[in-house]
This record gives structure tokens, C-alpha cells and sequence, in this order.
């Protein structure tokens, strides 16, 4: 077999494979044979067809088989070998796509069209700065806490007519956008609209002072904090969320009013433990201590993201564009439409360009993950699940745990990913120049909208 590679520009190429009859012809033979030994046909005993016309039936079928399995395991190996950074995967090329006789076997030329990965230079110029926004911690802010905290923690009773701190539970069905008109095929689920939340006026005076079973019509965003909020609202994801426009009849079924919990020993020792907080200045020392531990974990997060999408912007490596459109078709399980390729394929383009910017960080910097941070890693999300639900867990349950996660590879794979991700981002904020500049938590809540 001979595999060579034309380079078209910086970013295509094509791998021409000729398989010559003694690549396949052994193994094609050897299939027939066994197939002449189990094939029945009219007018032979089982086991004594003629080999001739097993051949005629099966031969262009297991010759097409063979060759696949050959071309994959072939073309595979070159591209380890060759160490090629492709993005993707081959494709059968737009024209000439092959050449060979399927009456008479001898050499079958294939070629493939492949995308290069772009080589990416990481130097930011010295103009080039980034910002890593923390949150003020004021006494606005620390106030705004102290009030949710009594919420939660407060006395929950049902009411007849609706105040405008009370919580909401109903039914959420989409509308036509002149807000009229069920969509068919549209959203119907229940949630809830927290009234103490609702910024905008008028849709707060809507759903104040009404009873169960009243309806309203509400724009998605004036019940909602922020794309999170309202994905958990109408129970859709974050994306799907993100493009949500329509508008919302809500139905009130349930109207429940909290009584806010009052501030002493009793919701103190409920927070924080026994003896920790005595007085409301040590109730607002701890939520304090508590706020900056929330934000720097979040604030991280948060930067993290941010930061990953400027870089991208920034670099911009260029892409095959037309091949991987291209490859999007061939690949995907399910038919998909040139024109739905197009319409998602800013998207996907931005993730190939983190792709490659983060592949070339680790090879630059000879990043590795072994198998301890992937236990460890494993661990630490284990029992951050189980903590959720206020269940500790300790070393005698979690190791099993861990050991049968790490027999799963594609689990493996997913947890070694995140920390080769991890590894990236420290090393490209160690070559940036970032900026901390502390904001308000309004304007830090805008910063996470807008991701």
C-alpha cells in the first residue's frame, strides 16, 4: 500500500491511497472460502458450491468491506506516524474520489480530502490586556445576603391573593409572538416567579394583588435573572435558553408567602453551626467571609470562561472552513442540511479554535495529566455531588467510587480533558497580562449574562 500526501495551501491537503491485490486479496479469499462452506444454493450440497459463483454473489461486497477496514487501519497509522494535525477526520474528496475495477480487483486508487490544524504563535503584544473583574463586596451587597438568607430560612405559608414578595408557582405555556395564540409544539411547564426579583414595574404590578388562576402574559426575560434562571424556569437548557424570545402565558396555581426568619441565635446557629456567631456583627462578619469565598470561587469561573472566548478572539487561528463544513455532513450520525451547518457553524468554529490553541499550549509546554490527578480529580467530584444533597462521604465509600469510575475510559477521557483544559488556561494567564478591577455585583452579573 502507498499513502502520500499533497499539501493544497496552509490549511488543505489530500492523502492519496493505492492498494495494490496483495493489501486485500489473501484476506478476501479467506472470507469466500469460509462463506463456500455455509452458503446453500439450489442444485449444490452445503459446503460444495463452486467458488466462482460465491464470488459473483459476495466478492463485491466483502472486497468493499475489506477495503474499508484496511483504508481505516492504514490511513490511521500514517497520520500517527506522520504525526499530522488534522482537523477532523479524512473525507472522500470532491472529485476523483477513486479509482479501481470492482469486476476485476487489481490497484484501487482512493483519495481524501484533509484540514490541516493552523500553527498558532502565543505572544500577546503589550497592548494586549486582560481583565479579571471581581466583585465589591459593600454593605449593599452584604444587606442583599442578610435578606435572601432570612427568605430561606424564613416561615412559608399559602395565601389567597398575591403580595409583592411573594413566590409564585404556575404554569408557563408559549405564546405566538402577538402574544395571543398557543404555539404548537411550544413550551408547557411549571415554575415559579420569586415577585421580590421581578425588576420590571409593570410586570410586577401584573402579578401582584391576584389570585390563583389568574393568567398574565410575561416576557421571558422580565420574570428571569439571567439565562440560568430561565432555563430552570421553563425546564430547557441554557442554550436553548439563551434564543428564548417568545412570550409566556403564566397561570398562578399556588401563591406562597415567606415571613423572613429574624435575625438572632436561632438563624445563626441554623447557618453556621452552635457558638459560632453570637452577635449581628459577627452574623455579618461570617456572611461577609462567605460572600468573598463565593465570588472568588465563581469570580474564577467566570474569568475562566471570559478569558478562553478573548483569547480565541484575539488569536483567531485561521480554519479550513469549507472542508470542515463539509466534514460536519459526512460525520454527523444524523442527516443534516448545509444550511444547518451554516447556521451553527460560527459556533462550532470557535470551539475547533480553543481546540487548537489549547493543543499547541500543552504540546509547548509539555503538559501532562497522570492517573493520580485524575483519581483526585474524580474524588473532589464525587463528593461535591453528594454534598449537594448534604451527604458526606468518607474515604471507605468514596475509593470504590473513584476505582469503578476509573474503569470506565470514556469517563477517564472526560475527567483527564477537564484537567488538560485546566492546565492550559493557568499557563496562557501566566503568559497574559491580566488586570484585576473590582465592580459592582450588578455590573459582575452583567459580565455573566453577556457569556
Amino acid at each position: 500500500m502507498e499513502i502520500t500526501q499533497e499539501k493544497i495551501d496552509a490549511l488543505n491537503g489530500v492523502l492519496t491511497v493505492k492498494v495494490h491485490p496483495e493489501d486485500y486479496k489473501e484476506k478476501v479469499e479467506g472470507i469466500l472460502e469460509d462463506y463456500r462452506k455455509q452458503v446453500r444454493m439450489p442444485g449444490f450440497r452445503e459446503g460444495k458450491v463452486p467458488i466462482q459463483l460465491v464470488r459473483k454473489q459476495y466478492g463485491k461486497a466483502v472486497l468493499a468491506d475489506e477495503l474499508n477496514k484496511i483504508l481505516g487501519e492504514r490511513l490511521d497509522g500514517y497520520i500517527r506516524e506522520e504525526k499530522l494535525r488534522l482537523l477532523g477526520q479524512p473525507i472522500p474528496a470532491q472529485e476523483n474520489d477513486s479509482e479501481g475495477n470492482w469486476d476485476k480487483p487489481d490497484v484501487f486508487t482512493f483519495r481524501y480530502d484533509i484540514g490541516l490544524s493552523p500553527k498558532v504563535d502565543i505572544k500577546f503584544g503589550w497592548f494586549t490586556k486582560f481583565v479579571n473583574h471581581k466583585v465589591r463586596i459593600d454593605n449593599a451587597l452584604i444587606n442583599e445576603q442578610i435578606e435572601d438568607l432570612r427568605r430561606r430560612y424564613g416561615k412559608m405559608s399559602e395565601r389567597d391573593v398575591s403580595g409583592k414578595d411573594d413566590l409564585l408557582v404556575g404554569e408557563f405555556v408559549e405564546l405566538e409572538p402577538n402574544g395571543e395564540d398557543v404555539k404548537a409544539g411550544g413550551i408547557l411547564h411549571e415554575g415559579t416567579i420569586t415577585l421580590s426579583e421581578v425588576k420590571d414595574k409593570a410586570t410586577s404590578n401584573a402579578l401582584t394583588g391576584v389570585a390563583k388562576e389568574a393568567t398574565a402574559v410575561v416576557q421571558p426575560g422580565k420574570v428571569s435573572k439571567d439565562v440560568d434562571d430561565l432555563a430552570r424556569m421553563l425546564g430547557i437548557d441554557r442554550k436553548a435558553a439563551g434564543a428564548f424570545k417568545s412570550p409566556l402565558r403564566f397561570t398562578v396555581k399556588e401563591i406562597r408567602h415567606i415571613e423572613p426568619a429574624e435575625l438572632g441565635e436561632e438563624l445563626y446557629d441554623k447557618l453556621f453551626g452552635e457558638d459560632t456567631v453570637s452577635d449581628e456583627a459577627g452574623f455579618r462578619a461570617k456572611v461577609e467571609e462567605d460572600l468573598r469565598r463565593i465570588f472568588e470561587r465563581d469570580g474564577d469561573r467566570v474569568f475562566r470562561r471570559k478569558f478562553v472566548e478573548e483569547v480565541v478572539d484575539k488569536l483567531n487561528p485561521p480554519l479550513p472552513e469549507d472542508f470542515l463544513k463539509r466534514w460536519i455532513q459526512v460525520a454527523n450520525e444524523k442527516p443534516i442540511t448545509a444550511e444547518e451547518v451554516e447556521s451553527e457553524f460560527e459556533e462550532y468554529a470557535k470551539g475547533i479554535k480553543w481546540q487548537i490553541i489549547q493543543n499547541h499550549i500543552i504540546d509547548e509546554h509539555d503538559i501532562e495529566v497522570d492517573a493520580e490527578e485524575i483519581k483526585t480529580e474524580a474524588g473532589n467530584a464525587i463528593k461535591a455531588q453528594y454534598a449537594q444533597y448534604g451527604i458526606p462521604l468518607e474515604a471507605e465509600q468514596l475509593d470504590p467510587m473513584v476505582a469503578q469510575m476509573m474503569t470506565e475510559q470514556k469517563e477517564v477521557r472526560r475527567v483527564a480533558e477537564s484537567i488538560y483544559e485546566r492546565k492550559a488556561i493557568d499557563k496562557l494567564r501566566e503568559l497574559a497580562k491580566i488586570k484585576e478591577k473590582e465592580v459592582s455585583h450588578e455590573d459582575w452579573m452583567e459580565i455573566v449574562r453577556s457569556l
